[in-house]
């Protein structure tokens, strides 16, 4: 039997509880959302809130979360839905560090972690996105690419075998598109820098490189413009 608190407790709570349903206030329910990116809804509810979440910051904004912290997500989410999000996440990162935690394998990859982009094919998915259609392994190479405060980054690997692969670093005007040359790439293992290069051509190219913990760092004339943390596990 109840105790008194506990059946007070438990009427504050429904009345909460009603009070916060989205026909008052004009949002779905975290549950709602919950069970929508978990795909449990049937499929009116569906595209009703598609629709909502289209037109609502606050709501997308909330998704956009779940998507950075849930692995297993609904599939089924419409592309427009996906740029805005994609636009959310990258509003809510301020710094200029691009992340890429790889295991490499015999002439493939594994994505362990990644704040950037990854192309699959000729489409660029968020890497939670990635996670929830349950890609994570690339034969071969593997692309990823991350807008910073000033540039535009895209990381290539290249997998030589299990013991050594090969980065190459393209650094693109944010505004232009255009290829940015005269810029200075460093890769830097443990503190100490191992390569450094002008880049004068499309791409900066590091080779035969073996599992480790490097680091990328893009300089221009006015200091620091980028930094990509680059862990490969064998």
């Amino acid at each position: 039997m109840l105790s008194h608190f506990e059946w007070v407790a438990r009427v504050i709570y429904r009345e909460w509880k009603g009070s916060s349903q989205s026909i008052d206030r004009g949002h779905p329910s975290e549950e709602i959302l919950v069970c929508f990116l978990e795909d449990k809804l049937a499929q009116p509810e569906k595209d009703s809130i598609r629709g909502h979440l289209l037109k609502c910051d606050i709501c997308a904004e909330y998704l956009s979360t779940q998507l950075k912290i849930e692995p297993h997500l609904s599939k089924d989410i419409p592309v427009p839905l996906l740029e805005k999000i994609r636009k959310v996440i990258g509003n809510n990162i301020k710094d200029n560090i691009f992340k890429i935690f790889l295991k490499l394998k015999e002439k493939s990859f594994e994505i362990i972690e990644t704040s950037g982009d990854v192309l699959v094919g000729q489409e660029l998915i968020p890497a939670p996105v990635l996670r929830s259609r349950q890609i994570n392994e690339f034969k071969e190479e593997l692309s990823i690419l991350k807008d910073l405060q000033e540039v535009r980054v895209l990381a290539r690997v290249e997998s030589k075998n299990s013991k050594v692969f090969n980065l190459f670093i393209t650094i693109k005007d944010k505004q232009g598109k255009g290829i940015n040359k005269d810029l200075r790439i460093t890769l830097i293992r443990d503190g100490v820098e191992l390569e450094s290069y002008i880049s004068d051509a499309e791409n900066s190219v590091f080779e035969n490189i073996s599992p480790g913990n490097y680091s990328v760092e893009v300089t221009d004339k006015s200091g620091l413009l980028a930094v990509i943390d680059l862990k490969v596990r064998s």
